[in-house]
């Protein structure tokens, strides 16, 4: 007898069946945006998360940047606070 594998979903708090395929795509496709290692554009160091929304900083050189709530752009937002 052929044992069919489980298909692989992504772990998603909170959002059960009742919410819809499509609101479970959405929130999929921002968490793994928004959870991503990203580098540091100062130093280069792999530590550079977001804070607060909209605010991102990295523990190794205390660099601050306000830029969007998901992903960093810097081509539209740079700042120094």
């Amino acid at each position: 007898m052929v044992s069919r594998g489980k298909h692989k979903v992504a772990r998603l708090k909170g959002l059960g069946v009742k919410y819809g395929a499509t609101v479970r795509k959405r929130y999929g496709t921002i968490y793994r945006l928004l959870k991503k290692k990203r580098r540091c554009p100062k130093c280069g160091s792999v530590k550079f998360d977001r804070q607060v929304l909209g605010i991102w900083y990295c523990s190794k050189c205390n660099y601050k940047v306000a830029a969007g709530t998901y992903d960093v752009n810097f081509e539209r937002a740079k700042s120094k606070y």
